[in-house]
């Protein structure tokens, strides 16, 4: 686990009792522990730090035109497309796979149906895909923000890896720029 995780494990909380991408709660409920085990929704104050932290990196700046993209423009290397189609689980399944993230990784979705962050397994983000590429925007992504996966409602996902510029630099400048935002609002009151 890296800082970000290790930080977020605190905020673990139970399966929604609302609908999210392993559907009902009911059908949450069945799959196996293994399963359970590498799935964690986050509660609201986890949310807000997923989202928090996901917004800072500025990497969502969704671009115009036929190259359209979600990512800030140049903020990754790579980026690769799928369209997603009727009947194509096969594809998408392998499409994930040859993506070379190892099956234990950690990762983030910014949330789901639940409206909950999760932190949970590459290997659950594939076996469960069809929840989370269902109806809405979600992006899923790691803790050192070199990459990203985003779902767009209108069937298309978005890959985009090897981030083109200094990160920790950046989130520093951010919160830096937020205590200085804090501090003008706290001398306003």
């Amino acid at each position: 686990m890296n800082v970000i995780e290790e930080n977020l494990a605190e905020y673990k909380t139970d399966f929604p009792k609302s609908w999210s991408f392993l559907w009902s709660p009911e059908e949450a409920e069945k799959i196996s522990k293994e399963h359970k085990d590498q799935i964690h929704f986050l509660n609201k104050k986890g949310t807000e730090i997923v989202n928090e932290y996901l917004n800072s990196s500025k990497m969502l700046g969704y671009s115009t035109g036929a190259d359209w993209s979600p990512f800030t423009k140049g903020y990754f290397k790579t980026e690769n497309k799928f369209w997603v189609y009727e009947n194509c689980d096969s594809e998408i399944k392998k499409w994930l796979y040859n993506l070379g993230i190892p099956f234990d990784k950690y990762v983030f979705v910014d949330s789901d149906s639940s409206e909950q962050a999760i932190m949970l397994t590459w290997k659950m983000v594939i076996k469960y895909f069809e929840g989370m590429f269902f109806a809405t925007d979600l992006v899923i992504f790691d803790g050192s923000l070199n990459w990203a996966l985003f779902y767009y409602h209108e069937s298309q996902l978005f890959f985009g890896k090897d981030n083109a510029f200094d990160q920790q630099a950046e989130f520093v400048k951010n919160l830096e720029q937020n205590k200085l935002l804090n501090e003008i609002k706290n001398r306003l009151k």
